[in-house]
């Protein structure tokens, strides 16, 4: 999310919207537009403890447009007084405005982060701090392959410096937009309003252009795992409609000023409702960003429009109470703080339920510490006016130095220390992915080196199916060369393999149709002796985003007794072609969720070799009860097929995530190499068994 430029008081004089702090003493506070920033990081701050609000992660899309209103304000007022923009002194307040208490937290938290850093992704997080030192956070988190949602990416203690990238792009080029458009109109001679209607009509053409892209890329293939998606979410041409939507408030707020105040009353209280329902319903990352950012910009425009027509609406009175504007105050603060700690708590912390919120209590005083000792003093002292060039450099120097210290550390740390080596080593990504096994159907484009040949071989085994197959390619490839029987390996993140139709929020995944479908053609023209299949059948069953439906029928999305028959019917339709062709099929069953394993722990705990999870065998199988039901019942409908259960070899009367130092869980759904390998003897079993 983005707060940039907060101003802890926002004063309105003629048609202009300024901070504090400028030399101007007509005017006065605009509480709507800082309460309206202390709604929206509540909602962000409550979305990353977990507190309810799962859409909440749409407060960025609210500062966003407060950030163009401002920021438009600002500029116009320059330009209807002098017809220029002094960039130099822009630019030189966000400096005193912005980095100085960026560079403190970024120089804390990576000290902190040497111990205190999930393991797994410290180098990550250094990397990301990097980048935000040079304002292209965004730049960096969108070529990694990983979305915001993405369980990767919550563990990056610098996640949210992905909006101040967009927000300081957004500062380079729209005020250039802006200067331009004005001198045009003023050069065909016309007045400051006319100037007004070229520049709005300009933003307004660039904000349409901007939306139908971040649109169009949102709706490519591929969904929230795919690099368009991740564009549109990251990305500063994609985000500038939002700034856009702000910017043009401040442009026409003389004709608002003519619009009638009970409507206007009615359209500020229609817009909170819309920004504060935006953060409590189900928001996910497949409606970005049609629900997911358009809500809360739309309520966001609808609030600030109205309170620039008047100030004496309900909505725009309730944002003035004193302790929402007290939190818009410290909204710029308390966002730089809360992520981090949140990520350290809870990487300290692993099995507390509670750590998050906790965390995201306590960042409130370093926060306050932030705006009270540095955002104030440097923004409004004197003394720095006439030194932000030094200013800048001191602080982009130091976050720099910070985060490649962080990065330096995480290197020496898995260079000299054996236990956080082999801790490393042991997180190795498993053969299907290595190999590039994992994203192609089974047929003629699969990689030779995802098939394990034997000499005079008694038979083939293919192992299909998604993540869930793909963390058994070593104990199934092994089993079967020590059978002596030639492997394949094919496997699809994410997808079923089941003959359903899966949509992700709005999205159809045709990547995973087609994998089904072209794997499927080719096992019936191979007829290998064995098809292992393996799927995280529990997760199709509880995430809402996903619909399930059988091919040319309606789907179902909520977790409920439909969606488990869908996919049960389309597993049994898969099943049913196999043993049709004769080919004998073994569905393995969904392996127990371990809860806080080694992925989240941080770095102090696996030197002190307190990195572990654990969850009893009793609520192991209450939570997979269903899926293991609806695997059962496919199998049991269906010849020449069976289940195997690794629950048993897995799990004592307790499941844990490692014993010893040996890790036998890379993540709360997926086992290591090692951990995989000591099932090989299971596979074996089965694979050499006399088949006809």
């Amino acid at each position: 999310m983005s707060v940039a430029d907060p101003s802890p008081a926002t004063a309105i004089r003629g048609d202009s919207i300024e901070g504090r702090g400028n030399g101007t003493t007509a005017g006065r506070r605009r509480g709507d537009v800082q309460g309206l920033r202390g709604v929206a990081i509540l909602l962000v701050v409550l979305y990353h403890a977990g507190l309810g609000t799962p859409g909440g992660f749409t407060g960025v899309d609210v500062f966003f447009v407060i950030s163009g209103l401002v920021i438009t304000g600002t500029l116009l007022r320059e330009l209807e007084r002098s017809d220029r923009i002094r960039l130099r002194r822009f630019y030189a307040r966000r400096v005193r405005r912005l980095l100085p208490a960026f560079a403190v937290m970024v120089v804390t938290t990576a000290a902190i982060g040497v111990l205190a850093s999930p393991a797994v992704s410290q180098r990550m997080g250094a990397m990301t701090a990097v980048f935000a030192s040079l304002f292209s956070a965004n730049g960096y988190l969108y070529h990694l392959n990983a979305g915001y949602f993405d369980v990767s990416s919550s563990l990056d203690p610098y996640l949210h410096t992905w909006t101040l990238g967009v927000e300081e792009q957004f500062y380079v080029f729209f005020p250039a937009l802006l200067l331009v458009s004005w001198l045009v109109a003023r050069r065909i001679g016309a007045n400051h309003k006319q100037a007004r209607v070229v520049a709005a009509f300009v933003t307004a053409a660039a904000a349409v252009a901007s939306g139908v892209l971040a649109w169009a890329l949102a709706r490519g293939p591929g969904g929230s795992l795919s690099a368009s998606w991740r564009f549109s979410f990251y990305s500063s041409p994609t985000r500038a409609w939002e700034f856009a939507a702000g910017a043009l408030i401040a442009l026409l707020a003389p004709w608002l000023r003519l619009v009638p105040k009970w409507p206007a009353y009615l359209v500020g209280i229609a817009g909170l409702g819309a920004v504060i329902a935006a953060g409590l319903e189900l928001s996910t990352a497949s409606r970005f960003p049609t629900v997911a950012a358009g809500l809360p910009v739309a309520g966001s425009v609808a609030v600030l429009a109205a309170g620039t027509v008047s100030e004496g609406g309900l909505a725009s009175r309730l944002l003035g109470l004193r302790p929402l504007t007290a939190i818009g105050d410290l909204s710029y603060s308390w966002y730089l703080w809360h992520w981090p700690l949140i990520v350290y708590a809870t990487a300290l912390w692993p099995s507390s339920l509670r750590v998050a919120t906790y965390a995201a209590a306590f960042s409130l005083v370093p926060a306050w510490i932030s705006f009270r000792y540095i955002e104030n003093p440097i923004r409004t002292g004197a003394k720095f006016r006439r030194s932000a060039v030094v200013l800048a450099g001191c602080c982009i120097g130091a976050a720099a130095v910070g985060a490649l210290g962080l990065l330096g550390a995480a290197h020496e740390l898995r260079s000299t220390v054996r236990t956080l080596r082999d801790w490393s080593a042991q997180r190795a990504p498993h053969a299907d992915v290595r190999l590039g096994c994992n994203s192609v159907p089974l047929g003629p484009k699969t990689p030779a080196a995802c098939t394990w040949r034997v000499a005079r071989p008694r038979g083939t085994v293919v192992l299909v199916g998604d993540s869930q197959a793909g963390q058994f390619t070593e104990p199934v490839t092994a089993a079967a060369r020590e059978a002596h029987f030639t492997a394949v390996v094919s496997t699809q993140d994410g997808c079923p393999f089941a003959d359903v139709r899966l949509t992700e929020g709005a999205v159809v995944e045709a990547g995973c149709r087609r994998f089904f479908t072209g794997t499927l053609d080719s096992l019936i023209r191979r007829r290998p002796t064995l098809v292992i299949v393996a799927m995280r059948t529990d997760l199709y069953l509880d995430i809402p985003s996903w619909t399930l439906a059988l091919p040319n029928s309606q789907g179902s999305s909520q977790p409920s007794a439909r969606k488990a028959a869908i996919l049960q019917a389309g597993l049994r339709r898969a099943l049913a072609k196999l043993s049709g062709a004769g080919i004998n099929t073994i569905v393995v069953h969904t392996i127990p969720r371990v809860p806080d394993i080694s992925g989240s722990c941080a770095v102090l705990l696996v030197l002190s070799n307190h990195c572990e999870g654990s969850i009893s065998r009793a609520a192991a199988n209450r939570e997979l009860a269903s899926a293991i039901r609806l695997e059962d019942s496919a199998v049991s409908a269906t010849k020449h097929s069976a289940t195997l259960n690794l629950e048993p070899d897995l799990c004592t009367t307790t499941c844990r995530s490692a014993h010893g130092r040996t890790l036998i869980y890379n993540d709360p759904l997926h086992l290591t190499v090692i951990g995989a390998e000591q099932l090989t003897h299971v596979f074996h079993t089965v694979i050499a068994r006399p088949y006809s």
